[in-house]
């Protein structure tokens, strides 16, 4: 089978985004205890090429498989995904993601600041444009109408801890008032923004709503259920996550402190992303 030199040059990239995670970096040890600590059906495994991550979802890989799987992605949808989160942890618009989860540490457990959207508009607003990043990621990479996207989407582990790790991670733990209300209100009450929102979400990404309009729609639907599924968990894993992570905000508070140690500015989303995108062409193997 004829692989054209595109895929070559892109695989490369989906490797290196990949290979530049090592298991005992901060990045990968707070996606695998909030995975490990949060009961989902299947538990984080930790790889580190791409290869690896098709057989998560098809243990028996073949020659055939592989050739697919770099047809697969090499396409313009492959590449606008990995894009997009690349972007959401890199672009100075957004919140960085260290800061994002020393803020919300800081603010779990405090009695003295309210915890809602309306106390902290602005990391609700990147919360809603990484809701939508999600939403974006499902119209492109997966095959069918839009329920089949999304129910492929949830059938993909990658997908899961995504959906896991952004109901905590966005929600759960900044804004643990919201909360009282209920999962299905915080959600509804994130998106009563909506407008900015996808403004703020196209200053990154070209396009029109009308693109992944169901997407979005679908995944506000979707939301509700998994942060149900971490609610309970926000207090023992912002616990857990304390004992490994103060050192490192102490170093990533200095720019010369980061260049020196190697610190990795917990780059999230480029992580979920990638992993996505491999086990989202394993899907189709």
């Amino acid at each position: 089978m004829f692989i054209t030199k595109s895929w070559e040059k892109f695989m490369q990239t989906i490797q290196n985004q990949l290979s530049q995670f090592k298991e005992g970096d901060y990045t990968v040890k707070i996606i695998s205890t909030i995975c490990n600590m949060i009961p989902i059906e299947v538990s984080f495994y930790y790889y580190d090429h791409w290869e690896d991550g098709i057989k998560r979802l098809k243990p028996n890989l073949t020659q055939q498989d592989i050739e697919k799987a770099k047809l697969l992605a090499d396409s313009e949808n492959v590449q606008s995904v990995l894009k997009i989160f690349s972007i959401i942890d890199t672009t100075d618009q957004l919140i960085a993601g260290y800061a994002s989860i020393k803020n919300a540490l800081n603010l779990f457990g405090s009695k003295h600041q309210k915890r809602t959207f309306e106390s902290d508009p602005q990391q609700a607003l990147d919360a809603g444009v990484k809701a939508l990043a999600i939403a974006y990621s499902v119209h492109k990479l997966y095959n069918g109408n839009i329920q089949e996207k999304v129910i492929k989407f949830k059938n993909t582990p990658a997908g899961v801890e995504m959906l896991i790790v952004f109901c905590l991670l966005e929600i759960a733990l900044p804004f643990t008032d919201n909360l009282m209300e209920g999962s299905a209100k915080a959600i509804s009450n994130l998106f009563k923004n909506q407008d900015q929102i996808q403004n703020k979400f196209y200053q990154l990404e070209s396009g029109t709503l009308l693109e992944f309009h169901d997407s979005i729609h679908l995944l506000k639907e979707t939301l509700p259920n998994y942060l149900d599924k971490v609610k309970n968990y926000a207090e023992p894993i912002a616990n857990k996550i304390k004992t490994f992570l103060p050192t490192a905000f102490n170093v990533l508070d200095s720019a010369t402190g980061v260049i020196a140690t190697g610190v990795d500015f917990l780059p999230i989303w480029t992580f979920l992303g990638t992993r996505l995108i491999i086990e989202s062409i394993a899907k189709q193997l």
